[in-house]
């Protein structure tokens, strides 16, 4: 379990690391009106800074650092603390909109031995909710993840993965199969890694995807892997699986936004002609900001 948890965090740190990379600060920060955050205006209402940002809708920077951040004080004060807290915020403030403020607010008078170990709401604010970037303490523990078990083996794969398609491109006109090479059965999230380590190599030979994905049967795996699977065919035109992503933008349109800003990047007719055609089936389907986002790529 520990080592499940570890690898989930893993990846959600790989997304964070990379939005953070190529996002403006400006949008990176949780609590951008600081101490003016719940405070009305003359007409009433509550102001979210940003909200209208086209841009904000398609990040999640701000769920992830909200996730590292409850890991974090989860970590901090023990999980059956930790969770007997939650249950009595809950039934505290069932039924009421909150702020952040609230939350940690009880939780350090719930929880006082944390305050006297130097854990102050303001200390929360200025590395978690305040500053653009990596929070300090989530860079501290992130090289841990890299290392435990159910990690190391999917770098065995990778490597494994990386001489078979030296192999296939090397020896393209013989017949070679994956049964040469010894692999072992992987977990969702595990998949996962494997696809986005091996969309860092610079090429992987057709043999080597047919390979992949017959596998691990990638198109029967979570959206998750599938979007994975569906990068790998972008970047290296494997057009004998074009099918895997036209049917991918359909099934999750929230999800193939980023495909779509894929398909055109690479400037390639045939996938640009495959983004328009699959917009074109499912903008009636879609709504209504999401569809102008993707308008804008497409045309």
């Amino acid at each position: 379990a520990k080592d499940q948890k570890e690898l989930k965090a893993l990846l959600r740190w790989r997304r964070l690391r990379d939005e953070v990379q190529n996002s403006e600060e400006e949008l990176q920060i949780l609590r951008p009106n600081k101490e003016k955050t719940g405070e009305l205006s003359e007409s009433g209402e509550s102001v979210v800074k940003h909200g209208l940002n086209p841009e904000k809708n398609f990040m999640q920077v701000h769920y992830l650092k909200g996730y590292f951040l409850l890991r974090f004080l989860a970590n901090r004060i023990g999980e059956t603390s930790y969770f007997a807290f939650l249950k009595k915020f809950v039934q505290a403030f069932h039924g009421q909109l909150i702020l952040s403020q609230d939350f940690l607010n009880m939780l350090l008078e719930d929880i006082p031995e944390q305050k006297r170990c130097g854990l102050s709401v303001e200390e929360i604010y200025h590395i978690w909710l305040d500053t653009a970037g990596i929070p300090k303490p989530l860079l501290e523990e992130s090289s841990a993840w890299t290392e435990n078990r159910l990690t190391s083996q999917v770098k065995d794969e990778v490597r494994k993965w990386i001489r078979l398609n030296q192999r296939n491109k090397k020896c393209s006109k013989r017949k070679r199969t994956q049964d040469e090479v010894r692999l072992e059965k992987l977990l969702p999230d595990q998949l996962v890694l494997l696809l986005e380590s091996l969309l860092e190599e610079k090429t992987l030979q057709p043999r080597t995807l047919l390979c992949l994905e017959k596998t691990y049967c990638l198109r029967e795996q979570d959206a998750e892997v599938q979007h994975r699977w569906c990068e790998l065919i972008v970047k290296h035109k494997y057009s004998a699986a074009y099918r895997d992503v036209e049917q991918f933008l359909q099934d999750h349109q929230a999800m193939g936004v980023y495909l779509y800003g894929e398909l055109m990047v690479n400037k390639d007719a045939t996938q640009q002609q495959l983004a328009r055609k699959s917009f074109a089936k499912i903008q009636e389907q879609m709504d209504i900001p999401t569809a102008k986002v993707v308008r804008e790529m497409l045309f």
